[in-house]
C-alpha cells in the first residue's frame, strides 16, 4: 500500500469506526460531513484510497467501501433484494418484469422489515425530491401509503409503473411528480405496488 497523507489516514480512521458501528460503510455525504468538506473532496479521498490500495469498493453501489485487511468483528445480517427493470420517473412506462440480479443490503440500512425490491429511476420529475435518472430505488412492496409518500404505483393496464409523490383525493388518485415541468397523474385505476425507501447512487 502507498503511503497516505495525514487527511487519507483520518478518513481511513472514520470509515473503520463507522463500519464497526454501523456494519456498513459510509456514505460520501457522511464523510463530507464527518471533515466539513464537500461532497467532491471526499469523493476524491476515497479514490485516492482506493488508488493506494487502502479501501476497495463495488462499482455503483453507494456505501461499498471495504477497508483492505480489516474485518469487523460483529456479524452483518443482509437482505437480498431483486433488481428488476425499469420505472419511469418522468412518465409512465412499461417495466421489464424479469430480474435482473439480487443486491444484498446490510439489513440495517433499511427502516423497516418487510419484502423489498428495486428499480431503476429513469426521468428527471423527482429530480426536487432528490431523485435522480440513473438511481436505484429500493422499495419496500406494500399497497397502501399515506398522502405525500413516495411510491411505485401502477397506472392502468396497459401503462406499467411510475415513481411519483401519492395523494388521495374526492374523486381520484393523484401522483404528483418533484419536478415543475410535469404536471400530475390522475386516475382512478392506480395500483401501489410500495413505497420508497432508499436511493442508491453511483456518483462516477
Amino acid at each position: 500500500m502507498k503511503e497516505l497523507t495525514a487527511r487519507q489516514r483520518e478518513v481511513l480512521e472514520f470509515i473503520k469506526e463507522y463500519i464497526e458501528g454501523h456494519s456498513y460503510s459510509p456514505s460520501v455525504r457522511d464523510i463530507a460531513g464527518r471533515f466539513g468538506i464537500t461532497v467532491k473532496a471526499a469523493h476524491d479521498h476515497l479514490k485516492a484510497l482506493e488508488r493506494k490500495g487502502a479501501t476497495h469498493s463495488a462499482s455503483g453501489i453507494s456505501r461499498s467501501t471495504g477497508v483492505v485487511g480489516f474485518s469487523t468483528t460483529s456479524s452483518i445480517e443482509t437482505i437480498s433484494v431483486p433488481v428488476l427493470g425499469s420505472t419511469a420517473a418522468g412518465a409512465p412506462i412499461l417495466s421489464e418484469e424479469n430480474k435482473e440480479y439480487d443486491l444484498n443490503l446490510p439489513s440495517k440500512m433499511l427502516s423497516s422489515n418487510g419484502e423489498f425490491f428495486a428499480l431503476h429511476v429513469e426521468g428527471d420529475s423527482m429530480v426536487d425530491a432528490g431523485i435522480m435518472d440513473g438511481d436505484l430505488a429500493v422499495i419496500r412492496s406494500g399497497s397502501q401509503a399515506r398522502n405525500g409518500e413516495i411510491v411505485v404505483a401502477r397506472v392502468g393496464e396497459q401503462q406499467g409503473v411510475t415513481l411519483k409523490r401519492y395523494y388521495l383525493t374526492d374523486h381520484a388518485i393523484e401522483l404528483r411528480p418533484e419536478n415543475s415541468k410535469y404536471g400530475s397523474i390522475f386516475s382512478r385505476d392506480v395500483i401501489i405496488l410500495g413505497r420508497l425507501q432508499l436511493i442508491i447512487r453511483d456518483y462516477e
